[in-house]
């Protein structure tokens, strides 16, 4: 059994990527990631997604064109029982200048949620992780 199974965390964020990676059954998702949502996926832990990634994951669409129905896929997503989803909220906001190493403004909303949540993040992203503001698995 892989040892991060074995330590699973009670939830996780999930970053934009490796959501895509995940639905996408693609390589790029690490062992460890794939470990997460496999745990996930049989009830083992909950996996947290900021509104701001299901943004960014409309927009990887149109431009790659993965998913021929994104409503449909939409859909999937939020039937899934181990999923949870966070708005973006406006005081979240107040909340850019505590995580500004993350130079990026969606990568900030993402880290600033498992930040607050206290939660690690599921990200391969070099910039998150140098921002050293959060707990990365990979």
């Amino acid at each position: 059994m892989n040892s991060i199974t074995t330590n699973l965390e009670p939830f996780y964020v999930v970053d934009t990527h490796a959501l895509i990676w995940y639905l996408l059954n693609d390589k790029k998702l690490s062992q460890s990631a794939k470990a997460i949502f496999q745990a996930a996926e049989q009830n083992q832990t909950i996996l947290i997604i900021s509104a701001i990634v299901i943004a960014e994951l409309y927009y990887a669409n149109v431009k790659n064109k993965w998913f021929p129905d994104f409503v449909k896929l939409y859909g999937d997503i939020i039937s899934k029982p181990f999923i949870r989803f966070i708005p973006l909220e406006p005081n979240h906001i107040l909340n850019f200048e505590q995580d500004a190493a993350v130079p990026e403004m969606h990568d900030r909303v993402i880290a600033g949620v498992a930040r607050r949540l206290n939660a690690p993040l599921i990200s391969s992203d070099p910039l998150i992780k140098a921002a050293a503001i959060v707990m990365i698995v990979w």
